[in-house]
Parts: structure tokens; C-alpha cells; sequence
């Protein structure tokens, strides 16, 4: 142990000394061992990223932007009050209410996908299938990505929550990541297509709405990129990152490099982990990427069907519709506030508002962030709250069962070694 220390003190020397795209022989011996320690840290740091979420200073700030919420919606609602006709409740004499389990059945549909998806990464990890598990690990990843800003508490949620489920730390960390990863993927699909489809179509006019949404499809091709080129190989992830964090050491952005450069390359070590787990089979790789596409086509078709609900009656709107709910959620992306607050309701009630029967834009809205944002929060309350109450019990309880039993498996063992090596004893005696 005292070796391994000394290595490392000296490999750290010789890191600031050099570039550290070039690292020793001693270094790589010791790459396995250091990388167990990056997964324990990341297990902390997700560790204290949730602990902060739980601080009363967070739950106050998530209460503050919650009401920041209503308060946009309010404000809509008191602007068209005051220069559009709104559509009373009882005067939507066209609302179709089979429609309304027609969104549910959708939201439970994007909720299976995705589980499916998490238990299909946590199976090639070599763990058994827990679907249970990985449901509550999504809701719990979305009811933070909701209430955090730029969605920055979903991940280490799940890590956090994999990892007090009786997982190790490299599956803890390696699920999360993926479906982070192909969901990005994804999601850069399909803006890729809508914004390809709304250059050669015009479908959609120049305005704010899109400018926005073009930017951030672009800040988020730009960072779905670099991850990607960091994680295909470490010889250009670090010499990249070695430049990049120069750079910004001369322009006197970052201080200190040493502890930045191990900073971005543990994330780095954690796409490229990813990668090779996961793209090891190109089959599941597409598999489970058509499932993440499949998630954001049926999200982006709740204003269709909120439409349809509200009395519209163009059913060649599909198309349209879900490229402009792809724009809005680009736009939304580059909002530092968690759920894209304010830009996601100003940029439906400006896209949409020629769209939908005369008088129902606001109920559409309405209708919207319930089923895109809403709903999740609920969800991931009633979860936090079941595993306070129940869930956290039982599994303490299930992890007693599955030590028990294995002790049970490891003894029945044990005595059937115990019963052949006296047989084989009794055949030689015979002899």
C-alpha cells in the first residue's frame, strides 16, 4: 500500500511537470486501481449533491421557482384575459374527453419505455433484472431534473439512489450515464430532423421562438459532440482537454488546471467507460437508441393530442406539431431555471396560438405542462414519500432475505462438498 501511495505521489509530480496527455508507465499500471477510487468519489460527490437537494436552503429555492412557475402561468393567463377571448371551462362545448386517458396512457407508455430501457443497461451490467427499480430510479431522476436548474440534479440522484439499492458503485454510476448518453443522442436526433425538416419546408416563421431554439440545439450539438469525441478516445481526450483548460488557465478563467484537468477527465473516464460497456453490441446500441428516440416522439406528441382534445380537427397537424414542441424544448434548454420556466410557457402560447380552436390556447398550455412537467413532480413526490414511509422498510427487510438466502445456498453448498469428500472416503475404504 505504502508502493501504491509513492506511484501515485510521484505520477501526480510528474503530471504537473509534463503535458498530461503523457503518462507513465507507472500511471497505467495503476489506471484500474485509481479508477475504483473515481467511482467511490463519484458515489460521494452524488452522495453530496443530494444531501444538498434535501437542505432546507434547496427545498426553499425549489419552492421559490415552483411558485415562479405558477406565477408565469398566471401572467399568461391575466395577458390573454385582458387582449385575447378565453374559452371558459364550460363554454369547451368540443372538448373530447376520451382523449384525456389517451395522455395518461401516453405518459405511462414514456415512463415503461424508459425503465425498460434503464433495466435492459443494468442487465448488461450483469446484474439481474429489477424493473421495479430502475422505474423509481426514472421518476426519481425526473423529479430532480424538474426542480434543479439546467436539470443539473437528475443524475446523481439516480447514482445516489442505484447505489443505497444494493448495487456496486460501477453499475451505480455506469446505468445513470448511459441513459444519459443515448438520451442525449436522441434527443440531437430528432432536433437534427426538425431542424433540417423546418430549413427545407419553412414550416415555421422566423421569430424569437425559433432563433432561441436553434441556439440551443446548437450549444447542445456543440456538447454532445465534445463528449462524444472525449469518449471515443483518451489519447484525444486528454490532449483536447489539455488545451482547452490551457486556454482557459491563459484567459484567466480557470486557477487552478491540476485540479480541473482531473475534474473534466473523470467525466471524460465515465463516457468512455459508458461507451465501451454499452456499444460493445451494436444491436442493443440501436435497440435501445430507437427506444430513447421513441421517448421523445411520444413527448413531443402531447400538443397533438391536447389539440385533438380541445376540438381540433386537422389531423395532417402531427408533423408540424412535433417539430414545433422540439424547437420549444431546445429553446427551453439554454433557460437557467429548472423546467425551462417562463420560456416553455411563452414560446407554446406564441407557437401555437394559430394552431388551436379560437379561445383554447391557455387551457392547451394548461393541459401541457401538466403531462411535460407536473406530473413528474407528483410523481417523484409520491415515491419520496412512499420510500420514507414504506419502501426504504422493505428493503431493508429484502436485503436481510437475500443475505439469508445466500448464506442458506453457501451452507447447502458446503455441506454437499462435505457429503462427497466422506463418500469418496468410504469408496476408498471399501477399496
Amino acid at each position: 500500500m505504502d508502493m501504491e501511495k509513492l506511484l501515485l505521489k510521484n505520477s501526480k509530480q510528474r503530471m504537473k511537470r509534463v503535458a498530461p496527455s503523457v503518462f507513465s508507465n507507472q500511471v497505467k499500471f495503476l489506471s484500474h486501481i485509481s479508477y475504483h477510487k473515481s467511482d467511490k468519489e463519484q458515489i460521494e460527490e452524488a452522495e453530496q449533491s443530494v444531501s444538498k437537494q434535501k437542505s432546507k436552503k434547496k427545498k426553499i429555492w425549489n419552492a421559490i421557482f415552483f411558485v415562479l412557475n405558477l406565477v408565469v402561468v398566471a401572467g399568461i393567463l391575466a395577458y390573454q384575459l385582458t387582449n385575447e377571448n378565453i374559452s371558459s371551462f364550460s363554454e369547451l362545448s368540443n372538448l373530447k374527453f376520451y382523449f384525456l386517458p389517451v395522455l395518461f396512457g401516453v405518459f405511462a407508455l414514456i415512463m415503461v419505455l424508459d425503465s425498460y430501457r434503464t433495466n435492459c443497461f443494468l442487465k448488461k451490467t450483469g446484474s439481474r433484472s429489477r424493473p421495479y427499480l430502475c422505474f423509481k430510479m426514472c421518476a426519481i431522476g425526473k423529479y430532480y431534473d424538474n426542480i434543479t436548474p439546467m436539470s443539473a440534479g437528475g443524475e446523481p440522484s439516480q447514482i445516489f439512489y442505484m447505489s443505497h439499492r444494493g448495487l456496486d458503485a460501477s453499475s451505480s454510476i455506469s446505468v445513470p450515464m448511459a441513459r444519459y448518453v443515448l438520451s442525449q443522442m436522441s434527443w440531437i436526433i430528432v432536433g437534427i430532423v426538425a431542424v433540417i425538416f423546418i430549413a427545407i419546408t419553412g414550416v415555421m416563421d422566423l421569430s424569437v421562438v425559433l432563433i432561441i431554439g436553434f441556439v440551443g440545439f446548437l450549444v447542445n450539438f456543440f456538447m454532445l459532440s465534445v463528449s462524444l469525441l472525449l469518449s471515443m478516445s483518451k489519447k484525444v481526450g486528454n490532449t483536447l482537454v489539455v488545451k482547452v483548460l490551457r486556454l482557459l488557465q491563459k484567459i484567466h478563467i480557470i486557477k487552478n488546471y491540476e485540479k480541473q484537468y482531473e475534474r473534466v477527465m473523470k467525466v471524460v473516464e465515465g463516457y468512455q467507460k459508458t461507451m465501451k460497456t454499452y456499444a460493445k453490441n451494436k444491436w442493443f446500441f440501436l435497440y435501445t437508441l430507437l427506444i430513447s428516440i421513441s421517448i421523445y416522439v411520444l413527448t413531443y406528441t402531447m400538443p397533438y393530442l391536447i389539440y385533438l382534445m380541445l376540438g381540433g380537427t386537422d389531423y395532417t397537424l402531427w408533423g408540424t406539431m412535433l417539430i414545433f414542441s422540439v424547437m420549444i424544448d431546445l429553446g427551453a434548454s439554454i433557460i437557467p431555471l429548472p423546467g425551462g420556466t417562463g420560456m416553455n410557457e411563452i414560446s407554446f402560447t406564441v407557437v401555437f396560438s394559430a394552431l388551436f380552436p379560437e379561445g383554447t390556447v391557455f387551457w392547451a398550455l394548461l393541459f401541457w405542462r401538466f403531462m411535460t412537467y407536473y406530473i413528474y413532480i407528483l410523481q417523484g413526490v409520491f415515491i419520496v414519500i412512499y420510500d420514507y414511509s414504506y419502501g426504504n422498510k422493505k428493503y431493508r427487510w429484502l436485503e436481510k432475505k437475500w443475505q439469508l438466502e445466500k448464506e442458506s445456498n453457501l451452507f447447502q453448498e458446503e455441506q454437499i462438498r462435505k457429503y462427497k469428500r466422506e463418500q469418496k472416503k468410504r469408496k476408498n475404504l471399501e477399496k
